[in-house]
This record gives C-alpha cells, structure tokens and sequence, in this order.
C-alpha cells in the first residue's frame, strides 16, 4: 500500500478553521477530506488512509495530509492553501531496515483510561501532559517498531470540534502534545503499519501522524 503526503500552506485570511482562538480541526477534517475520493462508505478517514497534522511554519500555518492515494489537490477550497505540493512517501517507507537511525515527529493525544482508582470515572479518558504523556510516547513507539533514544516534547494548544453521541452534538477538547526527537528502527513492518495508520487517539483531529526521515 503507497502512502502519499501533501504540504498545504493555510492562508491567513480562511478564518472558519478557527474557534474561539483554538484550531477548528472538524472543520480542517471536512476540507481536508475534499481531497479523497467520494463514497467511501463508512469510515471514510479510515478508507482514504487520511491522517494530518497542523504545524506552524516561517510562513503561517502548514497542514501536512498524509492518503493512501494521491490526493487530489484541485479539489481544496479557494481561500484555504496559499501553496499545496504532493510527494510519495512509498521510496522512503520502503528503505525502512532494522538498525536504521531515523528523526521522528508525531503530534499526538496521549491519553489513558481511568482504573478502579477512581471509581466515579472509571473506564473514562484522562489526557496525559508532561512526564506522563512522555513515558505514553516512549511505549507507544516500541510497540509501533521504533526505540527512541531522543526526545523533545512540547505542548501544544487544545483542538477542538463537536462529537455527535446519541444523536446530541457537543463540545470536545483534546489535548495535544509533539514528540520529535531521533530513533531506532527496530521492527519495520509494524513501524509501517503505524505511519499508514496513525498512533493514538484523535486521529480526525489532526493528531497521529508520525512524519520519518533518515538519519
């Protein structure tokens, strides 16, 4: 399966993707899936293969699209990309070897469920800041086929949006923090599956995808 990555440079006037000062990333996620095929029944992230991630940059905001196809760019609205440019990132996935030093960056929602601890929230969602979320990284990565050896982490402001439950739509925050740092690639197939997949929660709210490079 080919993995195709595309780098959209967000221009300052789309203000729709914004709430309250907080990135909208439902509303990210829509445009975003403009770029996918249609009827894609009903997991349409999930079938695309689409994972993104926002990311500030000299020049504004940047959103990275990552699609199991080739996404198709003339598809963006008008007042979103300033810029937008596509490569394969099959070649590099395919280098991926046991032993191989690579850099790594993931923003994602780290999270753990609550135990019997705290019986009036049991089986709840906690997000995980600070040590926490970085001890969370460091497992979520060895499973995923990749030994960190460095690691910076960073806060970063909560994304929001709006979840349909029972047919009642209301308000959600996650949290999300970016690990980058360099790693060992110890399992290439399971490292693979996780850069096709995403790691963690919150995968339609931009968080998830884990960006490679060799060393």
């Amino acid at each position: 399966m080919s993995a195709w990555l595309a780098q959209i440079a967000v221009s300052p006037h789309c203000t729709r993707i914004w709430s309250r000062g907080l990135l909208n990333a439902q509303s990210v996620h829509r445009d975003l899936m403009r770029l996918a095929e249609d009827n894609l029944g009903e997991q349409p992230r999930k079938t695309a293969g689409m994972l993104w991630r926002a990311e500030d940059s000299p020049h504004g905001l940047q959103l990275l699209v990552q699609m199991s196809t080739p996404p198709n760019l003339e598809r963006l609205q008008p007042d979103l990309a300033i810029t937008a440019r596509q490569r394969d990132l099959t070649p590099l996935l395919d280098r991926l070897h046991t032993g191989m030093h690579v850099r790594y960056r993931i923003s994602a929602n780290a999270t753990k469920r609550h135990g019997n601890s705290a019986p009036d929230k049991k089986g709840k969602l906690a997000n995980l800041r600070g040590e926490a979320a970085e001890e969370w990284w460091f497992r979520r990565a060895e499973q995923s086929g990749l030994r960190c050896t460095t690691v910076h982490t960073t806060s970063l402001p909560d994304v929001c949006g709006t979840a349909n439950a029972k047919r009642q739509h209301h308000a959600v925050r996650h949290a999300v923090t970016r690990f980058e740092g360099t790693g060992i690639v110890t399992y290439p197939e399971l490292l693979h599956t996780a850069v096709r997949e995403g790691i963690g929660r919150a995968r339609t709210y931009g968080c998830g995808l884990l960006s490679l490079g060799p060393i």
